[in-house]
């Protein structure tokens, strides 16, 4: 477990700084958009976390590896091989060959492509030496699952002290990144700056989340995992499934995880904390056309638990379906509700224990350009209501883009701040790019028969096969007479196009 270091205030929002036992000194700071390594992010939250008025903050996770710490740097490519030496010039082919080699304090490259889901990570890092398994540029690496059913994902993780980074993670499993899926191993473990994105989680009493700081066996043993800087968009439950449990964007099952600087775009619920979930943080995150927003709570599996000392602070909701912010099943009456932004949909709070939320504001937030997609920005226009609507919190030092925070007094609500119109979109839309792509079988056919085009797109609103409206994805058996190109065409919410084709010859 970690150890519980001392807090220090001086007066609303100030911070001294959080001395461990050894007598080394470490600044409260968590970056989530810049170059985040695990002692940027996890030596914020390992001391003071500051609340208004001074009050008692929480530890959650431990002082991490400098960059002297770190090992060794390997690399996957799409053209790699697993029989190479996982060098820049001779990389591997799979994370799974990743990490069955790597060890603490080491590094996994993966270079733009498409990569095979289901992967499970099971090796550890050591304390100050995670392993770290990240996109070379950011969302340019894609992991498609291909499983499907309770349980499925795309990345789980056995192994402690791993840090899972700028990934775009999508397909047909029930869930995307679970970060404490089996064992009593998997704590200190992260997922930072992902893209997880359209999938379809089954019709269950489970259904499947986005990311979720998971459980191991039985949730035993397993603490501090954290959710940070994510873009979690259309995590839906197939066909609706109108009896079932809802879809969760962000999950949390367990003691000491940190929720911020999060997007959660049309969801089940948006954040939800469950099963043995105390002292979660959820701070600084934007929650937009969620079923419900946020959920705090306990119950089923391992039972006897209770949510208590939970905060959620300066995060901003934005037309939630059901109750913006809820206590369900089991809670304690010292979780915390400050400065948090609702408007639009169902702004009401629904406490336990006669608890009452401070300081929220109901009040357009009015974001530069609202798509309720992935390419929209979610940057706050010059009169939004969440402008200086929060009180700063010491431990997050950026906001989702990287913007710098305030580290005392006011601050904007949610994950990403007023900035100047010059300022980049949050997020940036060119790390996320619509694509398209054809194919013909068979591609030689003689006059009369038939060939099958299939096509597929991702991150688009609409598409075109030569013309004609058609799904994002799907198949169509053609009888062409002459030679025939069939074009795709894919069109992002944003106005961004990619096409494909694919030609039928008729002899």
């Amino acid at each position: 477990m970690a150890q519980r270091l001392p807090t220090a205030f001086d007066g609303i929002g100030h911070s001294r700084h959080c001395g461990l036992t050894h007598g080394t000194v470490i600044s409260t700071m968590i970056t989530t958009a810049q170059s985040i390594n695990w002692l940027l992010l996890t030596a914020s939250f390992a001391g003071c976390f500051l609340l208004p008025g001074g009050g008692p903050g929480h530890t959650l996770t431990e002082p991490s590896q400098t960059s002297a710490a770190a090992r060794a740097t390997y690399y996957v490519s799409t053209n790699g091989s697993d029989a190479a030496d996982g060098s820049t010039a001779h990389p591997w082919a799979t994370l799974r060959h990743a990490d069955e080699v790597v060890g603490p304090g080491d590094t996994v490259l993966v270079a733009d492509g498409v990569y095979r889901g289901d992967i499970v990570l099971r090796k550890s890092g050591t304390k100050g030496h995670p392993i770290t398994f990240a996109a070379e540029h950011k969302w340019k690496a894609k992991l498609v699952g291909t499983s499907s059913g309770d349980g499925s994902a795309v990345i789980r993780v056995t192994g402690g002290r791993i840090v899972i980074k700028d990934f775009d993670i999508s397909g047909k499993n029930a869930n995307g990144i679970i970060l404490a899926y089996a064992g009593t191993s998997a704590s200190y473990n992260q997922a930072i700056g992902n893209y997880v994105h359209d999938m379809k989680t089954p019709c269950t009493d489970n259904s499947g989340t986005a990311i979720e700081t998971g459980g191991g066996d039985n949730y035993r043993g397993i603490s501090h995992n954290d959710i940070i800087g994510n873009l979690v968009v259309n995590i839906t439950p197939i066909d609706g499934c109108p009896e079932g449990h809802p879809s969760s964007g962000v999950y949390a099952e367990i003691p000491y995880s940190t929720i911020a600087n999060n997007i959660v775009i049309n969801a089940g619920y948006g954040i939800q904390s469950w099963h043995a979930a105390s002292h979660v943080t959820v701070v600084g995150n934007t929650l937009i056309n969620n079923r419900r927003s946020i959920t705090i709570g306990d119950g089923d599996s391992p039972g006897g638990r209770v949510n208590d000392y939970s905060l959620v602070q300066n995060n901003l909701i934005y037309n939630s379906e059901q109750t913006a912010i809820a206590e369900t099943g089991k809670t304690g009456p010292h979780n915390r509700y400050l400065n948090n932004l609702i408007y639009g949909g169902d702004t009401s709070i629904s406490l336990n224990h006669s608890l009452r939320a401070s300081g929220t504001v109901y009040a357009n937030p009015r974001f530069i350009h609202n798509t309720g997609t992935a390419f929209g920005n979610y940057r706050l226009s010059f009169d939004s209501g969440a402008r200086a609507a929060g009180l700063a919190l010491g431990a997050v030092g950026t906001d989702f883009a990287g913007t710098p925070r305030p580290h005392i007094g006011a601050t904007d609500v949610g994950a990403c701040l007023f900035q100047p119109s010059s300022a980049p979109p949050c997020p940036e839309p060119q790390m996320l790019k619509v694509a398209a792509g054809a194919s013909a079988v068979p591609n030689l056919i003689k006059r009369g028969q038939s060939s099958t085009i299939t096509w597929t797109t991702e991150d688009a609103a609409a598409a075109t096969l030569n013309g004609e409206p058609v799904p994002l994805k799907g198949t169509r058996k053609v009888h062409p007479t002459v030679t025939t190109t069939y074009k795709v065409i894919a069109t992002s919410p944003a106005g961004q196009t990619d096409w494909g084709a694919a030609t039928v010859v008729v002899h």
